[in-house]
């Protein structure tokens, strides 16, 4: 099973669009946005994710909590506050935005994977038996490097897809 991970997408509607066609491309079966999508109509465009699932975390920009929680919910899909714990894949996934207990948690090696954003870099690496991901940004206005992660769950292997 392939699952998608993006990050900061910020509203930038062209990388969230080809974003949209990488996951499908992969035939990813849930896409994981670790925060800062922004506005409620850039939440809108995941709905285009389905029949995939859509698990999203709020970011430190992510001002219109109460749209952006209506706009996921409205097409099937989940925000948490702080951070995502659950299964995907049967696999155990932590999911936050900023990583400021991250290394508490990939110590802790309670989940499979471990998932953050918030700085624009991209950071994959192996710490025992949890994969950490931070796919970097979606945007390329800090980073100059628009891109999503791929992960296969049956490996857990990591790709990083360019976005343009």
């Amino acid at each position: 099973m392939k699952i998608g991970i993006l990050s900061d997408t910020h509203d930038h509607e062209d990388h969230v669009r080809r974003a949209i066609e990488v996951f499908a491309e992969y035939k990813v079966a849930t896409v994981l946005h670790a925060g800062d999508i922004v506005s409620p109509f850039t939440a809108k465009a995941f709905a285009e994710v389905a029949p995939a699932n859509f698990i999203a975390v709020f970011g430190n920009n992510d001002g219109e909590r109460i749209g952006l929680k209506a706009a996921i919910e409205g097409f099937g899909g989940e925000i948490h506050a702080d951070a995502f714990k659950g299964m995907v894949g049967g696999k155990s996934v932590y999911m936050t935005h900023v990583p400021s207990c991250l290394t508490e948690v990939v110590k802790s090696q309670m989940h499979d994977l471990v998932i953050y954003g918030h700085t624009h870099s991209a950071d994959v690496r192996k710490m025992n038996r949890t994969l950490v991901v931070n796919p970097g940004e979606s945007t390329s206005w800090l980073a100059n490097r628009a891109q999503v992660a791929i992960v296969d769950l049956s490996t857990m292997e990591c790709e990083l897809v360019p976005l343009g």
